[in-house]
């Protein structure tokens, strides 16, 4: 399971899966963030095995932010009633920043019964500072950018799809799409520019065909899983870039690919914990980087 302005250049690419961890000779699929030239921090999602694509995640260092709504609770009861409504829809963006032209994928429905972590948007400006109010989006038509008033809907459509219930759940994916993706800055690989390679956790190509497969079935064909085409690679990774499938890939590489570590005690709200999911779920090497992002996202939680 392979679930990346950026702050440093990129370090040596990774041979693993998903995260914005420097990346070590773990699994076979690395994943990089789009993100300035030659960031220390790289990330990997565990891929299949003996893969050759490597996946890395350009960070920046510091922390992340969430906006925040007023006055909630951080949990939302699903119930019966309600288990037949599809998630909400991502709103109207502000004037000021570039909303997603993508197809957004069906919006599945809550589990009945479930009590689904939810963020505010206070917590999430608390979280991810850097992308509170514009964030780091200058170019007001670059869609591939986004604030936290933008991903606090995709992130909580995220939580509802894959049933994210722990708070230590939502620590470990914002922290992890956070860094990968620079606070929300970037959307595919620019440095040194991997084909196929992209969404808020800098998935490689391999997890990305799996990920918009099984999202859009009738428009991704069998035979791309190894294409050698470039082209085609974007074409696949196109169909996962808006806000929902982007912000919720790092919750499908959670729930699909490390299931280990959903619902269950794995990730412990502790540091450490965070640190065996980068390292073995995800095949990403550790950096300081990471941890201090983790940190801010702990503790805004």
């Amino acid at each position: 399971m392979k679930v990346l302005v950026v702050f440093g250049a990129l370090s040596a690419l990774a041979q693993t899966g998903f995260a914005k961890c420097i990346p070590s000779p773990l699994p076979s699929l690395t994943s990089d963030y789009s993100a300035v030239p030659a960031s220390s921090d790289t990330s990997d999602y565990m891929s299949v095995p003996a893969s050759s694509d490597t996946l890395d995640y350009t960070q920046a260092p510091g922390t992340s932010d969430y906006t925040q709504a007023p006055a909630s609770s951080d949990y939302i009861e699903s119930s019966a009633a309600n288990s037949s409504s599809s998630v909400e829809t991502q709103p109207a963006p502000s004037p000021t920043y570039a909303t997603s032209s993508e197809p957004q994928s069906p919006e599945p429905e809550p589990s009945s019964g479930t009590s689904v972590y939810q963020l505010t948007e206070a917590k999430l400006d608390a979280a991810v500072p850097k992308a509170k109010g514009q964030g780091l989006c200058e170019n007001p038509s670059d869609t591939s950018c986004a604030n936290n008033k933008r991903a606090l809907v995709a992130l909580n459509n995220a939580a509802k799809t894959y049933g994210i219930t722990e708070r230590n759940e939502m620590v470990a994916i914002v922290s992890l799409m956070a860094f990968e993706s620079g606070s929300w800055q970037y959307n595919t690989n620019l440095y040194p520019g991997r084909p196929g390679q992209g969404t808020k956790a800098m998935l490689m190509y391999d997890f990305v065909y799996e990920y918009a497969k099984e999202l859009y079935p009738d428009k991704v064909q069998d035979s791309w899983a190894k294409t050698d085409s470039n082209s085609t690679k974007n074409q696949v990774r196109e169909l996962v870039l808006n806000d929902n499938d982007s912000f919720g890939s790092g919750f499908w590489y959670l729930a699909k690919k490390a299931p280990a570590y959903h619902n269950t005690q794995k990730l412990d709200g502790n540091l450490d914990s965070f640190k065996q999911y980068c390292e073995t779920a995800v095949g990403a090497s550790w950096d300081d980087a990471r941890g201090q992002m983790w940190e801010t996202v702990n503790s805004a939680l």
